[in-house]
């Protein structure tokens, strides 16, 4: 079966969230443990980016929840306010923990593919939202 097509925006300089449930043709979960996602997208600058499960670090998180068959990437403000790409197509893949046959490595499906544009910010800003602020007082004024 062909991969499912889904479009998506990043608004540049914001977190990012998406998350993907894997169900069967009668919408019941798959338990994805021992599964590994791979999430790759290459943008309008010809740049490939890779993002694989089961990885956290500054530049991004990308989680199965095995039971739940979720998989779920997060990418903080700090990445994407630096994106300088404004579009990008890309593959989601699963790979099964199952070899295809004996010898012949692991199934891997390719469940879902599209397209992503990269919203730029009315006020532009390479830096991501920091830092902390004064809170007004109850009454809703500076005092």
């Amino acid at each position: 079966m062909p991969a499912a097509n889904y479009n998506f925006t990043i608004e540049k300089g914001t977190a990012f969230v998406i998350s993907f449930e894997y169900k069967d043709n009668d919408e019941n979960i798959i338990n994805l443990t021992n599964w590994v996602a791979r999430l790759r997208w290459k943008d309008n600058d010809d740049n490939i980016k890779t993002f694989i499960t089961n990885t956290r670090n500054s530049e991004y998180e990308f989680t199965i929840t095995p039971l739940e068959g979720k998989i779920a990437l997060k990418i903080p403000s700090s990445q994407t306010a630096a994106y300088s790409f404004t579009s990008a197509s890309y593959d989601l893949e699963l790979q099964e923990p199952n070899d295809l046959y004996s010898g012949g490595g692991k199934k891997v499906f390719r469940i879902l593919e599209g397209n992503i544009s990269v919203l730029e910010r009315n006020v532009p800003d390479a830096d991501a939202f920091s830092g902390a602020f004064d809170v007004q007082d109850s009454c809703g004024t500076c005092t």
